[in-house]
């Protein structure tokens, strides 16, 4: 398996083992959740592979190849509006309903924005704390590891939920081994050359009838 699957797994599972009940990761689930609790107060972390680069100059033929890796860090939290958003679009609706309707988004776009920013604060410090700066695999696995850039994305209104979303990209460096192509083995097939080779007597004079070479068979 190249590194750069074991990197994303290790990752996902230190911040599994470290959330404390801040946050949920996707794919590590232990338990279900009620509803209710995921509907206003749903934090989610995915933890994927983006790209990786093979720089020139630390590359070579043979041996262990230099690999640039580069892992997204996709958070995201929900807030359920207490109050009925859709009327915002009935033009039927008076202003003061709207206006409540308006308030109540606002409301829970603030719960959200601020989830996410507790999600980005624990992230952070979990995958930046120097004792985790192999992610539990051995020292000579991973190296310049850096979170290059945090990213909130903009708010989005689903129906009467709103989500809020943030981005975090994960470097490090790392080596890959070429282990070869896995293709078809031919079987080796092995002679014992200590068991005498018997051959029929009728046999033997038809090879010597095909062949006009002369076998001296001792027929007593």
């Amino acid at each position: 398996m190249m590194m750069f699957r074991t990197v994303k797994d290790a990752i996902v599972t230190l911040l599994d083992d470290n959330a404390a009940g801040r946050f949920r990761v996707i794919g590590r689930q232990r338990q279900s959740k009620a509803s209710d609790e995921i509907r206003d107060n749903d934090r989610l972390v995915q933890v994927y592979f983006s790209d990786g680069s093979f720089p020139k100059s630390a590359g070579r033929m043979r041996g262990p190849k230099t690999h640039d890796v580069t892992i997204e860090i996709d958070l995201s939290s929900s807030a359920g509006a207490k109050g009925d958003i859709s009327v915002i679009d009935n033009p039927h609706v008076p202003p003061i309903i709207k206006a409540a309707a308006i308030a109540e988004i606002k409301e829970a776009s603030e719960i959200a924005d601020t989830n996410i920013d507790v999600m980005i604060d624990a992230v952070y410090q979990i995958l930046m704390d120097a004792r985790n700066e192999h992610l539990s695999l051995e020292k000579w696995e991973i190296s310049n590891r850096w979170i290059d850039r945090i990213q909130k994305d903009t708010m989005l209104e689903r129906g009467d939920l709103i989500v809020k979303t943030a981005n975090m990209k994960y470097t490090c460096r790392v080596q890959e081994n070429v282990s070869g192509d896995i293709g078809f083995i031919p079987p080796v097939v092995t002679f014992d050359s200590s068991t005498p080779i018997s051959a029929d007597i009728n046999e033997t004079q038809d090879e010597t009838e095909k062949t006009g070479i002369i076998i001296d068979v001792d027929n007593s």
